[in-house]
């Protein structure tokens, strides 16, 4: 070989290694996703950023992307002629607060949006969404040095904690843009944990959901049905949004994408309150506390996780409301289920994941979507 040729040779390995290199370097899609939604500031109320990427990551799997007048982000991927409608669905709102009041040296006080245990609020710096840009606050407490020994395992209320953002008077945090009704949230963004393939971050619940959903409509070959999406608004504020999709997309079987509870780690971790662990695959709800699921189609899912070699887990907690149990009481009837990416230290500062849950959820979603024909559709709804 001579020169010019070994050196067109090398050239062309030297690319192809580059090339290797950069794909090997490119960052998970995944997991970009996930980091993007879970990091989006979107309090109940407050969807608009995650509103807008999903809208974005949807234009080219859904056809008819819009959004209704709750806010709730709705699309159609068409099946057959006379196909069942299936409907998949999980919320876009996080638990936050709301800026309930400023007083006169510029500290601010919230009201809550979802369900909190008082003490993980204390101590955590959180973001008001403002028109103006975001203003950073941390909800403070007394020095050690000066806390009473009767005060010591005493809880503050949310309704006595305080943002402070460094104001100096009500004015200043007005100057700010800082006003009553603004969103409040956790300032923390998400981190693997240490190379295990699990996640801390807060927003799971249900940026996991919607993530899963779009990851199995990127998945999903063909399919006997119509598969309807709907992302809603204001779940965590009773279940508002969900109460508008059913007009709009009239489905013959819902599937609901939510967190589940897990509890395998040493405090409060009895199994007679909640059966979920990391690393088991997705829970399938068998009862909640606002749902019953059509029990046809539980045996379904048990029997098509079973024959796709998918594990899964059965979780029954009394404590939880979801969106799918709207959809379930609208008509005359309309069967639902709820799926859940097994989630620890739920409604909190954080949580923790495991990425094979999360897969694994996306899969059986894939296989249900592949499977849920006119026949199975009329199987399970029929009594």
């Amino acid at each position: 070989m001579d020169r010019p040729c070994r050196t067109a040779t090398l050239i062309v390995l030297a690319r192809l290694c580059l090339a290797s290199l950069a794909l090997a370097q490119q960052p998970d899609p995944g997991l970009r996703l996930l980091t993007e939604l879970v990091n989006a500031n979107g309090a109940s109320g407050f969807e608009g950023p995650v509103r807008d990427i999903l809208r974005r990551e949807w234009q080219g799997l859904l056809q008819d992307v819009r959004a209704d007048g709750m806010g709730n982000l709705l699309g159609t991927l068409p099946g057959p002629g006379g196909s069942p409608k299936v409907l998949l669905m999980a919320h876009m709102d996080e638990v936050g607060f709301l800026v309930r009041y400023i007083d006169e040296r510029g500290f601010v006080y919230m009201n809550n949006v979802g369900g909190y245990i008082d003490q993980s609020v204390l101590t955590q710096r959180f973001t008001i969404t403002t028109p103006q840009g975001p203003v950073v606050g941390y909800t403070g407490m007394k020095s050690g040095h000066i806390v009473s020994a009767d005060e010591r395992n005493r809880l503050v209320p949310l309704q006595d904690m305080f943002l402070d953002i460094g104001a100096r008077s009500r004015e200043e945090a007005e100057k700010l843009g800082v006003r009553p009704g603004l969103p409040v949230t956790y300032r923390t963004e998400l981190e693997p944990l240490n190379g295990t393939g699990r996640y801390l971050a807060r927003a799971w619940d249900d940026r996991i959901g919607l993530a899963a959903i779009t990851e199995a409509l990127r998945q999903v070959r063909s399919h006997p049905n119509t598969i309807q999406v709907a992302a809603t608004v204001q779940e965590e504020n009773g279940l508002r949004g969900a109460a508008v999709v059913y007009p709009s997309t009239n489905p013959d079987i819902v599937i609901n994408l939510e967190i589940g509870i897990a509890t395998d780690f040493p405090l409060l971790t009895s199994p007679k309150l909640a059966q979920e662990a990391l690393g088991k695959g997705p829970a399938l709800f068998v009862f909640d506390g606002s749902m019953i699921p059509n029990n046809k189609f539980v045996d379904w899912i048990v029997k098509v996780a079973r024959e796709s070699n998918i594990p899964i887990q059965f979780e029954s907690v009394s404590g939880y409301g979801e969106d799918g149990s709207i959809l379930q009481r609208s008509a005359q009837g309309i069967p639902a289920i709820n799926l859940g990416v097994p989630t620890r230290y739920a409604h909190s500062q954080s949580g923790v994941i495991d990425r094979a849950d999360y897969d694994n959820t996306v899969k059986l979603l894939v296989q249900m979507l592949q499977k849920l024909s006119a026949a199975e559709v009329r199987s399970i709804r029929e009594f």
